[in-house]
């Protein structure tokens, strides 16, 4: 893994990546809405659809081309669409409101489009993507460690969610730590020098800690552990390395667990009613299957606050959250029909993934187990843009490695 050097090509896809964190968190939504009239969400997505428009207009790129999840990505617009049109027809919800309050979610085709016109027009390549995301994640994590110790002295720089569970929690961060953790676990399993291997374990402790004391969230914990435990099993090394790294791993897991903190996360995940916020979601989760229920193929459609009825369906009145409840509330919102969307694209994704790990890229299907392990609790991809545009930039990534080894066998065959 090289430096990054500075160059306008890097600066500029820096920025790309870290404008939708809000530049490592040193932008305040409030203050920045207040001085430029614009919601910083907004702004980022003005920005992504400006590039892209550059992109397809400067190269001449034909968006309706028949990439492998093209048909996924577009099929998002009739989706979103919908579920606009049913909050009208229940509730009586503007279609326009229902149907705005998705831009993030139809964002997601442009910034698909943007990176693999990127890389099929080979103006950047695939693995520059990734290397640039992989080393940005070392310094977001690091800053955020850097805040969370800070933190305990009172001293708050970024501007993030800060709570008090086992000493300073702070969360809405997931993003640049969970490709540390898939990039780490890949690099240190695969490393052809002993520089790889330490830079490999050095991301590994930071995405560990990050996750422990850090976000301090159970199914990120868990999902963290299964991905370890995945790739010690399935990476191609020797037994006896195997039983070494499953023994360091069940050590871990024993210390973590004998900690104030361990003891409190077992015991919630024992029994959900000891803790309020399992307790919410699980109450969440018994709402909407009772209301998808009521119109299973289409579901409720997307609320918005300016109509109480559509916002009371939800729950949201009732301290309910649909960011926290993963696909009971995506389901909620899209029904079957988005149900089918998303096991669809996630069949594609570990076909992808499956052929790159049979060549010893890990990469992509430690990415997708990741989001299938988390998506009962929260799918960070749809309500935060930031991961969003990271997923998609994987969907680009995948895709073109699936074409690499279909070629290759192509020609094998011939």
């Amino acid at each position: 893994m090289k430096y990054i050097k500075v160059d306008t090509t890097n600066i500029l896809f820096v920025l790309l990546f870290l404008i939708p964190d809000r530049m490592i968190f040193l932008v305040n939504e409030s203050r920045f809405s207040s001085l430029f009239h614009i919601e910083y969400t907004d702004f980022v997505l003005d920005i992504y659809l400006c590039v892209f428009l550059y992109v397809i207009l400067r190269y001449r790129i034909n968006i309706l081309k028949n990439y492998y999840f093209s048909i996924n990505v577009l099929c998002i617009i009739p989706i979103a669409i919908v579920a606009a049109i049913v909050p009208h027809v229940l509730f009586g919800q503007s279609i326009w409101d229902g149907f705005w309050a998705q831009r993030e979610f139809l964002m997601l085709i442009c910034s698909y489009y943007l990176f693999r016109a990127l890389i099929v027009e080979k103006i950047v390549s695939a693995e520059y993507l990734w290397n640039c995301i992989y080393k940005l994640s070392f310094i977001v994590t690091i800053v955020i460690i850097v805040q969370h110790f800070l933190a305990r002295y009172g001293i708050q720089i970024l501007d993030l969610r800060y709570r008090t569970r086992f000493g300073v929690r702070i969360t809405n961060n997931i993003t640049f730590s969970t490709i540390l953790i898939v990039g780490s676990l890949v690099l240190y399993f695969s490393a052809s020098s002993n520089r790889e291997k330490i830079i490999g374990g050095i991301g590994l402790v930071m995405a560990y800690y990050h996750c422990i004391f850090v976000l301090q969230t159970r199914i990120v914990m868990v999902a963290y552990g299964a991905l370890t435990i995945f790739i010690t099993m399935f990476y191609r090394n020797k037994i006896g390395k195997k039983v070494f790294y499953m023994f360091i791993i069940l050590g871990l897991i024993l210390v973590v667990l004998q900690s104030e903190l361990g003891q409190y996360l077992l015991t919630s995940v024992m029994d959900s009613s000891t803790d309020k916020s399992a307790l919410i979601r699980e109450i969440g989760k018994e709402l909407y299957k009772v209301e998808i229920s009521k119109s299973p193929l289409v579901g409720r459609g997307y609320p918005h606050y300016s109509c109480p009825d559509a916002w009371s369906a939800a729950g949201l009145y009732d301290r309910l959250n649909l960011n926290d409840n993963g696909m009971y509330a995506f389901a909620y919102i899209y029904g079957f029909i988005g149900l089918g969307w998303y096991i669809w694209i996630t069949i594609k994704m570990f076909i992808c993934s499956y052929e790159a790990a049979k060549k010893g890229d890990f990469r992509f299907l430690l990415f997708t187990l990741f989001l299938q392990i988390i998506c009962t609790n929260i799918i960070w991809w749809y309500w935060k843009f930031s991961f969003g545009s990271i997923m998609t930039l994987m969907l680009a990534m995948m895709e073109e490695y699936h074409k690499n080894i279909l070629n290759s066998k192509v020609r094998i065959v011939l």
